[in-house]
């Protein structure tokens, strides 16, 4: 009997051991995850000087476009040149097959030559009075009507070749050899890009914000998210009705020709035609957190830039990317943009981007 107690003393010690050291193992582990620091990015509370700059995604256009097509109907024989090749004014771009034509006016040409010859021989006749007027008017009327047929048989000759009206670049080569050409569609489109247009859509809302002059950043990922500064110069007056979009465009200066249209870009627009507000303390929109009861806060690094404290604050207006501070913060202070999920009031910190 004493053996049995024993036992289920022995038991319950060891059954009680086991649950303590395990309370002990576990807060040992707790102790270590609220040690481990979490990675975090940081922002700088500063104050915005007013000036709103607002940003849009737009496209690259071209700032003149001149689609050409023949004259004539016919074959393509010839096309002499390729798309992004740069051409001159009077450069001969492509030609059809002008047999036709070419025998139509050596036809008009001929007709010319014997009516000439006919008004040559008989106007010495006419002014000694040996032709009648009414036969001379005839023959005259023939050489008039020869001439005028052999300038149109001519005009249509020489519509099978298609020239450049500008210097520029082909954007769009629609025929090859063998096809029909047909006055009515573009054979080949002249494009000018040593300036180039961000085309961008603004809101209803916005356009009213907006002036012609006002300057403007364009951002271009194709070319290494390389910036390039613009002026806006056109502003759309009709909306589209879908949307309720206005188009503006922005020049930019293209020497190299670098920019090519059709790319996509961001535009940051700066608001230079109308008075700046007052500068105001702003913060990151990332930075700012709503807890359950509707509180707003953010996490401020201390002094040491080793843990964080959570701050209420008192928020403002929209500023493009960030938000107004009206109370709770001080200028220059460190808050969490990056990293704040995994933070609690006091939680060590890594700082990653300083």
């Amino acid at each position: 009997m004493k053996s049995l107690s024993l036992k289920v003393i022995l038991s319950v010690s060891i059954a009680a051991s086991g649950f303590y050291f395990a309370g002990c193992a576990e807060n040992r582990g707790n102790t270590s995850l609220k040690d481990v620091p979490v990675n975090v990015e940081v922002q700088t509370v500063n104050y915005s000087d007013g000036s709103n700059a607002i940003s849009y995604s737009g496209t690259i256009e071209e700032s003149e476009t001149t689609p050409l097509s023949f004259s004539a109907v016919g074959t393509v024989s010839h096309v002499l040149v390729s798309e992004g090749q740069n051409v001159r004014k009077g450069q001969l771009l492509a030609e059809l097959n002008n047999e036709t034509y070419k025998n139509s006016y050596e036809m008009a040409l001929a007709t010319e030559k014997r009516a000439q010859d006919a008004y040559n021989r008989l106007l010495p006749m006419y002014k000694n009075g040996n032709v009648p007027e009414i036969k001379f008017i005839e023959v005259e009327t023939g050489l008039q009507q020869a001439k005028s047929s052999a300038a149109i048989a001519k005009k249509s000759f020489n519509d099978c070749r298609l020239y450049s009206p500008v210097d520029g670049v082909v954007g769009k080569r629609n025929i090859d050899p063998g096809m029909t050409a047909m006055p009515n569609l573009s054979s080949i489109t002249i494009v000018k890009i040593e300036k180039v247009y961000a085309a961008v859509s603004v809101s209803e809302n916005e356009i009213s914000k907006i002036k012609k002059g006002d300057k403007a950043a364009i951002k271009i990922a194709a070319l290494n998210s390389a910036e390039f500064a613009g002026t806006v110069e056109e502003i759309g007056v009709v909306a589209d009705p879908i949307a309720h979009t206005y188009k503006i465009k922005i020049a930019v200066a293209n020497k190299d020709r670098s920019i090519k249209p059709g790319m996509i870009c961001s535009v940051y627009l700066h608001n230079n035609s109308v008075s700046k507000e007052s500068p105001k303390l702003t913060v990151p929109n990332e930075s700012i957190q709503v807890d359950e009861n509707g509180s707003t806060f953010v996490y401020v690094v201390a002094l040491d830039k080793r843990r964080v404290s959570r701050k209420e604050v008192k928020t403002g207006a929209l500023l493009n990317n960030a938000v107004e501070i009206v109370s709770g913060l001080n200028e220059g202070s460190l808050v969490v943009s990056s990293g704040k999920q995994k933070l609690t009031d006091g939680s060590l910190i890594r700082i990653v981007n300083q």
